[in-house]
């Protein structure tokens, strides 16, 4: 698989669009979602268990039947222990936006991320700092 500083390279150059959009691979919300599990050995359920969402809701998200809200992709990064990078994919995938570090709810979840908090510890911090916590 390209790597997407290659694919950067590539849209820079010259070279024709066309070839550039037969070597990108097709991505989905629930495509990458799986790809993440089983990059971490982690199964569905488990990481169900881990959010705060009800199971048939979370696994409508993951099947991608229902679309899940920013709060409820970071929900399952959080049980998943995602980093960043892959967190933002998942909310990118999801049409959800980004996780931005000049906003500060945003950065109190970017520093939950990197910081492997679960989902009960992020809230705390949400709470502490004046923020809701992740429904």
């Amino acid at each position: 698989m390209i790597s997407t500083t290659q694919l950067i390279t590539l849209l820079n150059q010259s070279t024709p669009l066309e070839n550039i959009l037969e070597i990108i691979p097709d991505l989905d919300f629930v495509s990458y979602l799986e790809a993440c599990l089983e990059k971490k050995g982690l199964k569905k359920s488990e990481v169900i268990a881990q959010t705060n969402m009800q199971k048939n809701y979370a696994y409508q998200i993951c099947n991608g039947t229902k679309k899940g809200s920013k709060d409820k992709i970071i929900q399952l990064a959080l049980a998943m222990r995602l980093n960043l990078h892959d967190t933002n994919n998942l909310l990118s995938l999801s049409n959800n936006g980004l996780l931005y570090a000049k906003v500060k709810k945003d950065a109190i979840l970017i520093y939950a991320l990197q910081h492997h908090y679960n989902l009960f510890e992020t809230n705390e911090l949400l709470i502490a700092h004046g923020f809701d916590a992740l429904d």
